[in-house]
Order: C-alpha cells, then structure tokens, then sequence
C-alpha cells in the first residue's frame, strides 16, 4: 500500500442484477496526487466512483477516506459530508449565472472581497481572467470544463473526482485543457482521481494509473512503469498501439519468424505465449546484413509521416501465413511503395507472456 494515502479501497465488490461489476478492487489514491483509473467501456470505471463519492451502497469491501470508514455493506457516509468535488463530461454549469458566480457558488468565504479574491485567482490558474461576466452559453466545450473544474476546486475538496473529463473535446483542444486541469491540481495540491478510457489522458495526467477490465484492477502503478512493465498481454496491448504474435514454445525458446528467443525459466512449462510488440519494437534496415541472418524480408505497403516519426506498414507474409505489422522509426524514412526492406526486433522493447 502506498504511503499518505487519502482513499483507501479494500477488497470492493459490486453486483447489479447478477452482474458482477466490481471484483475484489483494492488500490490507495495518496494524498496529493493524481490517479487515473483507465480501461475500456463497461469495465467498471464509473461504478467505483460512484461508490467513492457515495451514490452508490456497495456489496462488500470497505472504503476509507483518511484512515475514517466512509463506506461499507449497509453503511455509508452521505455524499455531501465526503467533501469529494465531482466533475462529469457534460460541464453542467448553471446557465443563468456569468462565469464569476458559477465559480463562486460554492466558496466557503464570507467576505465578498475574499469570495471575489479567491475566484479572480482561480480564472488566472485557468488562464481565463476576463471571462468572470462571461455566460455558459458563451464559452467553447473546454471552457466549460474548465470552469466547471474551477468551481469544484473552489470547495476546497479533499477528493476531486472526475468522469471522463476531456471526452467531449477535439485533440488540439484536449491537449491544451490537459495541461492547464494538471498545472490547477499541482497548484492546489489536490488529490485527484480521473476516470478514462483513454490511455494518452492517464499517462500524461497521472502519477498512478490503475488499469481496469472485467470489474479488476489488472495493474496499478507508475505511467513508466505501466509503458515498460506491464504485467499481462492486456495491459501491454492497451497502451499505445500494438501487435500480438502468438508462438510455440519448444525446449523454453520461442519459434518466431525472427528466429528463435531464449526464454528464461518462467516459461520452462509453457507450450505457448503471445508476443506482444509496438511499433518502436523492430529495427529497419533498407538493406540485408548478411552478419545477422535473423533479419528477414519485409515489403513496404504504405508511409505515413507524424510529427518527426515515419509509420510503416509492412508485408511479412510466407507462403504459409500472411502477416502484416506496424513499424516506428525516427526520421523521414521515404523509400518508395512496394521496395523492399530488412526487419528484426529490438530485444529490449517487446514483451512475453504465458498464453492463457
């Protein structure tokens, strides 16, 4: 468990309609930083905050919100003594009221100069301090959800809780409204936890990212260490775009078109395993070396050129399998359609685990 924890979930279950939601969830969120809960649709994201802002009674399994028991079968602390703030994807300002007073709506000051001191600082932490006689109906989709963040941060909540935040938002925007929610929750030194199925928004948000599926938590850890070590097929296959290629395994090598993979003595008694490789896992070459045999034949189908990188789209297919992969390589790499290039992996950026 990780120390200074703020929310503590243990061994939380969930059942609706004979459905098991949640399964056994246990994870901290520490006090100041920001968790992201990430997975695919139907996984059980929004359940368990829901659970954790108290909308929802749970069927087993304890809740504690520092160190206090806020939620268990048959007991629950009301919502609105949690002090949890709640932002959703729909921003849900009030319409009738100018920026300044959704903001301001939920201040704890008495004094308007103090009311009016803390909601000018806030626009500025949002970059929108001449926005305060603005209405809802004004702003874009990311404004909106700024001010919405705003207003909830300015309840001096222990817990922000927020659901799929930047969803509603075109790439460009969402870029820019990511950095300027983080630079806020930094600046406040809120304890934050943001539900996603978007896996660019949990690395880039989070210190710790849970990943979710089938109701569990498959793996929760640092953003680096879920890119470079992740602990299943699935969680290496959610982060970034990938390849699977499944194998035999004969004598603890792994039969591959690259040739054979020694093994180590966890796979002593598997007889198969999926490999799993992104597009920065191959080294290309436009010529054969004959030193390293293991390179093999590859025809150039498409380039596609993003930011400083080249994506290639590659044929490997043999005469038994057709086979087609995705490789990133740094540069302009324009040879042209159909010309022939060389492969091999880069035995430091793929991953192996037990066929299941």
């Amino acid at each position: 468990m990780l120390k200074n924890n703020n929310i503590k979930i243990q061994n939380l279950s969930q059942v609706k309609d004979k459905k098991k939601i949640l399964d056994k969830v246990n994870f901290d969120i520490p006090r100041n930083k920001v968790v992201c809960l990430v997975g695919p649709s139907g996984c059980g994201k929004t359940t368990l905050l829901r659970a954790i802002a108290g909308l929802d009674d749970i069927n087993s399994g304890r809740i504690f919100f520092n160190d206090k028991l806020i939620s268990k079968p048959n007991f629950s602390t009301p919502v609105e003594k949690r002090n949890i703030g709640l932002v959703f994807q729909e921003a849900n300002l009030f319409p009738h009221l100018n920026v300044f007073k959704n903001i301001s709506f939920g201040s704890k000051k008495k004094e308007f100069k103090e009311i009016q001191k803390e909601t000018f600082d806030i626009l500025k932490k949002i970059e929108l301090p001449h926005f305060s006689n603005i209405y809802p109906h004004q702003l874009s989709g990311g404004q909106k959800q700024l001010v919405a963040i705003a207003r909830s941060l300015i309840t001096k909540p222990k817990l922000i809780m927020m659901d799929e935040p930047f969803a509603n938002l075109d790439q460009r925007l969402k870029n820019k409204i990511r950095d300027i929610t983080l630079h806020l929750l930094q600046k406040t030194n809120t304890t934050a936890l943001i539900v996603t199925h978007d896996p660019d928004d949990a690395m880039f948000m989070a210190d710790y990212i849970a990943v979710m599926d089938k109701g569990k938590i498959l793996q929760f850890d640092t953003p680096i260490n879920i890119y470079n070590k992740p602990n299943s097929a699935f969680v290496a296959s959610f982060f970034g775009e990938s390849m699977s290629l499944r194998t035999k395994v004969i004598r603890n090598k792994a039969i591959t078109i690259f040739g054979e993979l020694k093994l180590s003595n966890n796979f002593s008694n598997t007889k198969e395993i999926d490999l799993i490789f992104r597009p920065e896992s191959f080294i290309v070459t436009k010529n054969k070396n004959e030193k390293n045999k293991k390179k093999i034949k590859a025809r150039i189908i498409a380039i596609k050129h993003i930011s400083e990188n080249s994506y290639l789209h590659l044929d490997i297919s043999s005469k038994s399998k057709k086979k087609h992969i995705h490789i990133k390589v740094p540069g302009k790499f324009i040879p042209p359609k159909n010309k022939i290039c060389y492969i091999n992996i880069n035995k430091n950026k793929f991953f192996i685990f037990k066929y299941k």
